[in-house]
Parts: structure tokens; sequence; C-alpha cells
């Protein structure tokens, strides 16, 4: 969990909702949401409030900044989803794409774009590995859209 109220991550046990670690993020970053990864440390989507920019970066249950992504290609990224392979799911909501990349934070391509998306700009995603599915929550009342991502 990303609080608004300060810079740390809260971890919570799936089944009783007591709280099991917090995570100080360094002051720089403004956290918008994180998911835990296949490997326990973290991928956060923040602003880094020193540079003025968006990035997605991978911090360790110390709160150690592993690797960053960050560039042109990313203006908000609202939401993130990480699959069993540490693929890197994320929804950029100003540009209105859904971006993969891999577990090393390197961009590997732009899975859905703005066009597939109606226009609409991607709130909120979640990966059914299971399934092969990407659940795209859209915004506006603009409903979730579905996508069969194959295997690779």
């Amino acid at each position: 969990m990303t609080p608004l109220d300060g810079k740390q991550l809260r971890q919570f046990d799936a089944a009783g909702g007591d709280e099991l670690s917090r995570v100080g993020l360094p002051d720089y970053m403004d956290p918008l949401h994180a998911v835990e990864s296949p490997t326990g440390t973290f991928i956060v989507g923040h602003r880094n409030t020193q540079l003025k920019e968006w990035q997605v970066s991978e911090v360790s249950t110390e709160g150690q900044v592993l690797r960053q992504f960050s560039g042109s290609s990313l203006r908000l990224p609202a939401h993130i989803a990480v699959d069993r392979q540490r693929n890197i799911f994320v929804a950029d909501f100003a540009h209105g794409l859904i971006l993969l990349l891999d577990a090393q934070l390197v961009l590997r391509r732009v899975i859905v774009d703005e066009r597939q998306l109606n226009y609409k700009k991607p709130r909120r995603i979640c990966y059914l590995e299971q399934s092969g599915q990407l659940l795209v929550g859209l915004d506006d009342r603009g409903g979730v859209a579905v996508f069969h991502m194959l295997p690779r």
C-alpha cells in the first residue's frame, strides 16, 4: 500500500489484513502505486520530485533503490502489475498506454496503445497469469478492457 501521507510502503497480510512491514522510501519519491515482485522487492510507480519526472523503481525491503526506469516514454505510471517471470506491466495514464518492462526495468514494448483503449485512459491493471488476460480499468466510467496476452 502506498499511503498518501508518507514516504513509505506498507505491506499487509492478505488473509487477515495484519500489517507485515513498512518500507521507507527516499525523500524524493512521491509514490502512486506499488506491488511486490516475485523476488520480494517492490516495484513502485512514482514522481521523482528532484528530477521532476515520473519513474518506475525497484526498491528493496530496506528501501534501497535497486534500479529505475524513466524517460519520455513514461508520463504517469498510475498502476503496475507483475507476473511470475518478473515482467512488469505499467498503466501510463497520461500517454494512454500499457508498457511492458522486463525484470531489469528495460522497456520491451508498448503492449496496448491508446487506439486499442478507444482513447480512454488506463487507471488500473490486473494481469491474470493463468488465463493470460490483462484487465485494464478505464477512466470516466469507461469500464474494463480485456486483452489476451500471448505467452513469450
